[in-house]
């Protein structure tokens, strides 16, 4: 008996078969738990489940549940933090020794942070051991994890056969999708499939691709490229379909009459992003999906909300400043026949208006926290922005309060707050990578010197909870800071340089 992992999904693409070992990596904790969640909602009655949690509480994960709905038996383990050969081991050792675990769909919830080469080969053999006694018990076991490292993916490619398959949710273009690499079930082996996973609120839902989307006729213009002079940055035209415009307005008018060709644009400074989303906007809705729409820019400064901007006005791929002109040109090989698949905004400066933060930044009380932050967070749905809302832990020389009076918060959308005792961090727009590059730059001094570290947390977790209710201020220094030009988060993050003094210059004060 096959058991699906989503329900109303085609059962080819996504059933289990009994002995078999499964792996989900999602793009973030807050969809790996909602489809944990959706997946056993949707067991019989008649089936037998056990969740292993190695994220939190098991409980957190059922308690959506209705009682009518769900498995007949289901089984809550807990894991305790620890690190990923240690949690390999864990899985490897103890999960063959429950007892109930016999005819059952095995659930187990990890989270990816480690998962890379230095863990390879202890990953292969409990996947190979895994399925064996999976086999012998007649049970099904999936592995559902999130924001997994590139090279996660790469080694569980690798190890396919001890896998029956391998999917990922991931965010393209401003649109949820899922991958289905492989799956092997009881209808056989299929794969790639690449599905829309539509948010409906209480689930997921996937969505075949709109009929204008599918394959359609290719244009006579479809290997032609018109760009901007500007983005060869000296460089020759590579060949002779190239046409070079200096002007953009120019490129635009130009471009109208194209169905299926290749347009470049040369993006100088944030101050020409509006300008330059209102034309891309005007080619996508005149010339239709085929068009292959390219920002290269040429100075940094561009920012998420407004790259997202940019992508949802209509651009298949925006290069980031400093990219070689050899790889700029691979980057536009990998484009070719690709449709546009993102919706198209409304209009580009509603679209703007969304993904700006929010005219508040310094201390807030936890309730006005709250609020805030999930207003920020909840206007960047579905788009690649990410942010980081983060529980502080000061040093223990250092009370919370002091740990706030070190912040200097000076973008609108970072905002912080003590809560029950605790300090919280919320940053707009920073992708994981730049969280300690950001500490660095809205402490006064170094963060080492502050906080004995900091747990990154799902606002969706902790924003609900009684901590935030409460209206009162922490006692901080509370200054009012102007507006500032903010640079580009490689500028905004950079080291401080030391810088020389002749002694000649300074003078003694009584």
């Amino acid at each position: 008996m096959s058991t699906p992992v989503l329900p109303g999904l085609p059962d080819r693409q996504v059933e289990m078969r009994i002995g078999g070992l499964y792996w989900l990596a999602c793009e973030s904790p807050d969809t790996a738990d909602r489809l944990c969640t959706q997946l056993l909602a949707g067991l019989p009655a008649t089936a037998r489940a056990l969740l292993v949690n190695a994220t939190g509480a098991s409980r957190d994960l059922v308690k959506g549940i209705a009682d009518d709905h769900g498995p007949g038996h289901l089984t809550l383990f807990d894991l305790p933090s620890m690190s990923t050969n240690r949690l390999i081991q864990a899985l490897r050792h103890d999960v063959p020794r429950v007892r109930g675990g016999e005819g059952a769909l095995w659930l187990v919830r990890v989270p990816h942070k480690g998962w890379d080469e230095l863990v390879a080969d202890s990953l292969a053999l409990w996947c190979a051991r895994a399925q064996d006694w999976l086999r012998s018990v007649g049970s099904t076991l999936l592995v559902v994890g999130d924001s997994p490292p590139p090279a996660l993916l790469d080694i569980l490619i690798r190890h396919n056969d001890n896998i029956s398959g391998l999917a990922q949710v991931y965010i393209a273009q401003g649109a949820r999708h899922l991958l289905v690499h492989f799956w092997s079930n009881e209808a056989g082996v299929n794969g790639p499939h690449d599905l829309l996973l539509l948010d409906e609120g209480r689930g997921f839902r996937v969505s075949p691709l709109p009929d204008d989307e599918r394959s359609a006729p290719a244009a006579n213009d479809q290997r032609q490229v018109l760009a901007q002079a500007q983005v060869l940055g000296g460089e020759a035209p590579p060949t002779a379909q190239w046409q070079l415009f200096d002007d953009p307005d120019a490129l635009l008018e130009r471009g109208m009459d194209t169905q299926a060709a290749t347009l470049i644009f040369a993006l100088s400074g944030t101050d020409e992003v509006n300008a330059l989303a209102t034309r891309l906007y005007q080619l996508r809705s005149h010339c239709g999906r085929a068009l292959k729409l390219v920002v290269r820019e040429m100075l940094p400064g561009l920012r998420q909300h407004e790259e997202q901007l940019l992508l949802a006005s209509g651009a298949n791929l925006i290069v980031p400043h400093g990219t070689p002109f050899l790889r700029f040109l691979t980057l536009m090989r990998g484009i070719q026949g690709q449709r546009w698949q993102r919706p198209l905004a409304a209009e580009p400066s509603t679209l703007l208006a969304r993904l700006r933060p929010l005219e508040v930044r310094g201390s807030l009380s936890p309730r006005a926290f709250a609020a805030a932050v999930k207003k920020m967070v909840d206007n960047t749905v579905g788009t690649e922005v990410r942010h980081q809302l983060l529980r502080l832990q000061p040093l223990s020389t250092l009370s919370p309060v002091a740990v706030m009076q070190q912040l200097q918060l000076r973008r609108y959308g970072d905002v912080a707050c003590l809560a029950d005792g605790v300090p919280y961090l919320f940053l707009f727009a920073c992708s994981p990578s730049l969280v300690e590059a950001a500490l660095r730059n809205v402490l006064r001094l170094p963060w080492e010197d502050v906080i004995a570290g900091y747990e990154s947390v799902l606002p969706s977790r902790v924003l609900p909870t009684l901590a935030f209710q409460s209206d009162d201020v922490a006692l901080v220094d509370t200054r009012v800071l102007e507006p500032v030009d903010t640079p580009p988060d490689t500028e905004a993050f950079r080291p401080l340089q030391p810088k020389p003094v002749s002694l000649q210059s300074l003078e003694s004060h009584p």
